[in-house]
């Protein structure tokens, strides 16, 4: 009877255990719902926006896709003018809301992007200012070298009299100022500088200047200094850091200062890293402070 009694309890035992596992097993809408969200990639991505000074002004978003025709799609979303409560406040979006995209293709490293004929109505006055934004919001991306604007299915440089080349890269300028009193020693140099209105936003300033230095040498000397063209910019790299040498190889620029340009919790002087990825065409950034390293980053 005994045996009887515990064979039962065995085999319902089982059954039940078996059940359990099953219904387990078998994947519920809500499981397979949590599934992908966990398997959702969030990128980050910076979208250049006017602020106040009339600046165009990198901030920082995240977008939960991994296809870079989605990705670019967001950033021009972010660019045009719209009720999007996640635009800070004080910045705008320059790009009419009529505007949208008809095609959207990479190759090579080259995206080229087709608008809608709406792009006509832009005032020439503000076309420069708008591509600036899209190209440098564009050329953020690790997979852009370079940004080729269409209208319709004519390339933008033949409808703006050559004002805006065919392939725009970095070598277009941002934010442009012209400094030069001579034609001789002329060199374009990008500096990033912290906004002092608010100071988790970085101003990029494209510099036509006459120096020969090399551009690394510029950055440095311009950051460190007290002086800074608008009174919205700042530059929080201490004015006694000096760079003490640099060198190229294998996608890799090295710079060895003098003293840290850490601040405070180890955060190191972004301005230094943008400004060095705007200027040259490396994939990371070492520091080093008297040849013992202290930081490394890679070109998102």
């Amino acid at each position: 009877m005994l045996k009887k009694k515990a064979i039962r309890k065995i085999i319902i035992t089982t059954f039940v255990f078996f059940v359990v596992m099953t219904i387990y097993m078998i994947p519920s809408k809500n499981k397979k719902n949590e599934i992908t969200y966990n398997n959702i990639k969030t990128r980050d991505v910076s979208v250049y926006l006017l602020n106040s000074y009339d600046q165009l002004t990198k901030v920082n978003f995240k977008v939960n896709d991994d296809n870079i025709n989605s990705i670019i799609e967001s950033i021009i979303n972010k660019l045009t003018i719209s009720n999007d409560a996640t635009i800070p406040e004080g910045y705008i979006q320059l790009l009419p809301n009529d505007i949208t995209i008809n095609d959207i293709f990479l190759d090579e490293g080259i995206i080229n992007i087709k608008f809608n004929d709406e792009f006509f109505n832009i005032p020439k006055d503000n076309i420069e200012k708008i591509v600036e934004s899209i190209a440098y919001s564009l050329l953020e991306l690790k997979e852009i070298k370079g940004v080729s604007i269409y209208v319709e299915n004519d390339n933008i440089s033949k409808l703006y009299d050559n004002l805006v080349p065919e392939i725009i890269t970095k070598e277009y300028g941002i934010n442009k100022r012209v400094e030069i009193n001579s034609l001789n020693n002329i060199s374009k140099v990008t500096i990033y500088y912290l906004d002092n209105v608010n100071n988790d936003y970085f101003v990029p300033v494209t510099k036509y200047i006459n120096d020969d230095r090399e551009k690394i040498k510029i950055i440095v000397d311009e950051l460190s200094s007290n002086y800074v063209y608008e009174s919205n910019l700042i530059s929080l790299l201490d004015k006694n850091i000096k760079l003490l040498d640099y060198q190229i190889k294998d996608g890799n620029i090295t710079l060895d200062f003098s003293n840290s340009i850490f601040l405070e919790q180890d955060k190191v002087l972004e301005e230094v890293l943008y400004s060095v990825f705007a200027n040259y065409d490396v994939d990371s950034v070492t520091l080093t402070v008297n040849k013992k390293e202290i930081y490394s980053k890679k070109n998102n």
